[in-house]
């Protein structure tokens, strides 16, 4: 094994290597760079010397073979850098997806299950390469990005509308092959894969760039292949121009929807050699509020969010700035995973209305007071506990009145008896004839034999039981989100079937 090259020998080969293949200008180059001119301007990293590049840093490391390699995110595999945060948010859904099914409707789930569909198979693909799509409006100038980006002429540009019939690829790749897989499933034939000039830019390595179709273009299908690719891609760089910047499609139609995807999203301000420098200010701080308005947060002094540039793709203006934006972009190889998270997290916040209750869970103890209350009512059990009280303040009275009213009450059993009718001294019919004090013949103090006639048995009332129940599953389930409150309705109706039986044999 021969021995590892000294740190002087490295920066040497390296500065070889800049000379031969010079980096494009730094944006805040003079007369290359472009100024917005704001307070809250985007924050511009300097421009990497060959010594502190790292890129350059990291191939010291690999090379260099120390005793404790530093390893980085690039270095790992795909499914290790997949498997540490995506894989259990995919699990979990996965999971959600399983238990509802017999819950939810089909197409509550529907987005769920493509979502796991497509994160399975962008999975089975190289998650080292970068698919990111340049979209736009009619005459935005995205082809012509697209040649300045692979500094040839890959993409037809002119003034014939629309120029761009259908998607064309350029992979940046040490094999042509490489990205076979991946674009047969973004749907780009053969004939419409390119490759950059050579030597290419190394830093773009593995990237895979889209010139998609005009998204407003009056051409049959277009639209539906742009719609297509926007779900398939790993980011968008969303080109605009002066003339097209607020237009009510492309807000209420991509970007309004897609601003969950701001940390996959670039929004490129294009053509603005043609705006005088307080113009072109005034229209990338106009870009910016309707971004806002969007819900589409910026990424503004390092924050995560979409990155707002302005350029001019034909005179070069801005052109370096967003090849340096897209240099750190992809070098960190976990975009793919950025844009699978971006999808969980979306369908997920449409799946809350179905799944996340805003009322209080459980039985408050009104309710419970008030189930008791009905089943007592079918019962019968008021109806039972007023009559046996009435029974027994009258044995209570016979036992324990008044001398005068025992011996009333006995005269009238003698008189009764002796009559042979139910008349009395008052008129009404005897309460307790031939029973109570002294029977028939006794006297006013002949003891007491009360005794009271069994209450007649009662039907519990289906009726009242079946309105208790749905009285109190819709209080269990008030708040609830429709399908799972329709389910606790289904449940206490189907619990509540031997409900009066087993009250009737309680009763």
């Amino acid at each position: 094994m021969p021995p590892p090259d000294s740190r002087d020998d490295r920066d040497r080969r390296q500065e070889d290597r800049s000379a031969g293949h010079p980096q494009p200008p730094a944006s805040g180059a003079p007369g290359r760079g472009w100024d917005d001119g704001l307070i809250a301007r985007r924050a511009r990293p300097e421009p990497h010397s060959p010594r502190t590049n790292p890129a350059c840093d990291e191939r010291q490391q690999r090379t260099s073979a120390p005793a404790r390699p530093v390893i980085s995110l690039a270095d790992l595999p795909a499914e290790v850098r997949v498997g540490s945060a995506l894989r259990p948010r995919l699990d979990a859904l996965r999971e959600l997806v399983g238990l509802s099914r017999a819950r939810l409707d089909r197409r509550t789930l529907a987005e769920a299950g493509r979502v796991l569909e497509e994160a399975a198979a962008r999975q089975r693909l190289s998650l080292d390469l970068t698919v990111v799509a340049l979209a736009g409006a009619t005459g935005s100038g995205k082809s012509t990005l697209f040649n300045t980006l692979a500094r040839t002429q890959l993409s037809e540009a002119g003034v014939r509308r629309p120029t761009t019939a259908s998607p064309i690829a350029c992979v940046w790749t040490d094999r042509a092959d490489r990205a076979d897989g991946l674009l047969d499933r973004l749907g780009i034939p053969p004939r419409a894969r390119r490759q950059p000039v050579r030597p290419y830019d190394p830093n773009l390595n593995g990237l895979v760039l889209l010139d998609l179709p005009d998204h407003d273009s009056a051409w049959p299908g277009h639209r539906e292949q742009v719609d297509r690719l926007l779900g398939l891609v790993d980011a968008v760089i969303w080109v605009v121009d002066p003339e097209k910047y607020a237009d009510a499609v492309l807000h209420e139609r991509y970007l309004r929807p897609l601003a969950g995807y701001a940390e996959v999203t670039f929004v490129v301000l294009n053509q603005v050699d043609r705006l005088s420098t307080d113009a072109a200010d005034q229209v990338l701080d106009d870009l910016r509020r309707l971004l806002d308005e969007d819900g589409l947060a910026l990424g503004e002094h390092g924050e995560p969010g979409a990155v707002v540039l302005a350029m001019s793709a034909l005179t070069g203006e801005g052109v370096g700035e967003l090849r340096e934006t897209l240099t750190q972009f992809t070098a960190g190889r976990n975009v793919a995973e950025r844009r699978l998270m971006a999808d969980v997290d979306g369908v997920a916040k449409r799946l809350r209305p179905a799944y996340v209750a805003e009322g209080r869970p459980g039985l408050t103890e009104r309710a419970r007071h008030e189930f008791d209350d009905r089943l007592a009512e079918a019962v019968g059990a008021q109806a039972a506990g007023l009559a046996a009280e009435r029974s027994w303040l009258r044995d209570a009275e016979r036992a324990c009145g008044t001398s005068w009213t025992v011996a009333r009450r006995w005269y009238e059993r003698r008189l009764v008896a002796r009559n042979g009718g139910p008349a009395t001294v008052t008129g009404a019919v005897p309460v307790g004839v031939g029973i109570g004090l002294g029977g028939a013949g006794g006297g006013p103090g002949a003891g007491a034999a009360i005794t009271s006639a069994p209450p007649s048995r009662r039907t519990v009332s289906r009726p009242l039981v079946e309105q208790a129940v749905r009285a109190l599953a819709y209080e269990a389930s008030a708040g609830l989100p429709g399908p799972w409150s329709q389910a606790v309705r289904d449940a206490a109706s189907r619990g509540a079937e031997g409900l009066p039986e087993a009250l009737d044999s309680a009763a």
